[in-house]
């Protein structure tokens, strides 16, 4: 899940009396309710494959849709929260947010719950960068720092709840109210923020919607590509087309990004051997780390017959990792270069996903460890790529970065979740193995390895 980072501006004097501790938990409930949503449906995709008879193929498009919309409107989210003020983009994303929970919960079929995701998709598109910019309007120079420390603390309640509550909520009443129960804390955090005061409004500059339309239709046809690739009933012809198709089209979106006067991705940022190398391995992990958890969480209810909530317990293990990576960075940071602790947590993310690979046959409880590392070296990895960006940022650079970190979070999960499941699929339709999860996290830990590997040479050669 991807931040952005509050933005000085000036604060009314209504703003000042109120206590920051009180902002932040304020501006923390629908970020929490978004997060929430996307981990409870992680836990939930199987009980969901089942009720409405969708294969593999219809969870990956589920849970890769999300992302996908949430990464093609945020540029519009940004322009909407200069024009309109944070405040009121915000509550408008939430009200759409609600909206998309409330028909995924009484969708009657897959085709309607995709299309209650997309709604979803939009509505957290419009919440998550405007949170913390209306957190940074109503809380002064002095107390931000800490404030923006007690909002993603409360934030990362939704992490924490989503596999556990989804989880008992969905083996108690069914899916559906995994979905019906983010309406009223949607709604409620509308009311809470409407007492809050709106940021600055300014004239926004010129939308890149040459550069949108672009990057979303190369995401939507590689992902299309490689769901059909793994599913196996697509020809060879079709296949090929729409690769050579993603091809030109990424040719096309590098020429209109380059002629854009702000684009949906700045390309100068490439220039610089160390924010080019923080990106891409940025890309590459989120990858395998939100491609794996789909993967996990089948892996867990179909392969191993556990129930729904014991799945969401062992999800929560690996959730609860990130807070202790906080500490750990801390520790680790006066003895350890930026450069070694990211690369180091990138192998042993590496050996926890080779463990889950390996140990297939090994009981529940020995899964524990493997997925403790796997949310340690999430949260070094997420806390690092931030910093690493801020510092080889360049005064106007920093805005871009940001959001172009941001972006390559959400373009990450798409395709990981696209690939890892299909290249599951193909192995098992070669009769190379029986459980296809276990092969996409053997071929998580084989990708970790060599990008660790690689971007410790990189950034410590920059």
């Amino acid at each position: 899940m991807s931040t952005a980072v509050p933005r000085p501006t000036g604060i009314p004097a209504t703003s000042r009396q109120r206590p920051p501790l009180l902002v932040a938990l304020m501006c923390a409930i629908g970020m929490g309710c978004v997060m929430f949503d996307q981990t409870s449906l992680v836990v939930a995709a199987p009980t969901i494959g089942a009720d409405l008879g969708s294969g593999i193929s219809g969870l990956q498009w589920l849970t890769a849709i999300f992302p996908l919309v949430a990464a093609s409107t945020m540029p519009v989210s940004g322009l909407l929260g200069e024009r309109f003020g944070a405040r009121s983009t915000l509550r408008a994303g939430l009200l759409v947010f609600a909206a998309g929970a409330a028909t995924a919960a009484l969708a009657p079929n897959l085709a309607v719950l995709l299309a209650a995701r997309v709604v979803q998709g939009v509505g957290a598109a419009l919440v998550l960068p405007n949170g913390p910019t209306l957190l940074g309007g109503n809380v002064d120079l002095a107390h931000r720092a800490r404030s923006v420390s007690h909002w993603m603390m409360a934030s990362s309640t939704g992490l924490l709840l989503g596999p556990l509550l989804g989880g008992t909520l969905a083996e108690a009443y069914g899916w559906r109210a995994t979905f019906a129960a983010v309406v009223p804390v949607a709604l409620l955090a509308v009311l809470v923020t409407g007492r809050l005061d709106n940021t600055a409004r300014r004239e926004a500059g010129r939308l890149d919607l040459a550069g949108l339309a672009t990057a979303c239709a190369t995401l939507a046809l590689l992902s299309w590509a490689l769901i059909a690739t793994g599913r196996g009933t697509a020809g060879a012809v079709p296949l090929l087309a729409a690769y050579a198709g993603t091809a030109v089209l990424v040719g096309v979106f590098v020429r209109v990004e380059r002629r854009a006067e702000r684009p949906v991705l700045d390309l100068e940022l490439f220039a610089s051997p160390r924010i080019r190398a923080v990106l891409i391995a940025c890309l590459g992990y989120n990858a395998v780390i939100n491609g794996a958890a789909f993967l996990l969480s089948m892996h867990l209810q179909d392969t191993r017959g556990l129930s729904v909530t014991t799945a969401g317990l062992l999800l929560l293990v690996a959730n609860a990792g990130m807070p202790i990576a906080g500490v750990l960075v801390n520790v680790l940071r006066p003895f350890l270069s930026s450069p070694t602790l990211m690369g180091g947590s990138l192998l042993v993310l590496a050996a926890a996903y080779l463990a889950l690979a390996l140990g297939g046959d090994l009981p529940v409880g020995a899964l524990v460890v493997p997925l403790v590392l796997i949310g340690v070296g999430c949260g070094v990895l997420y806390s690092l790529d931030t910093s690493a960006l801020l510092d080889a940022a360049q005064g106007h650079q920093s805005a871009p970065a940001m959001a172009s970190v941001a972006l390559m979070r959400q373009i990450g999960t798409v395709l990981g979740i696209a690939t890892l499941a299909s290249a599951g699929q193909v192995a098992v339709s070669a009769g190379v193995t029986e459980n296809g999860e276990l092969v996409a996290f053997l071929l998580s830990a084989l990708v970790l390895v060599v990008l660790g590997v690689w971007l410790r040479r990189r950034l410590l050669a920059a």
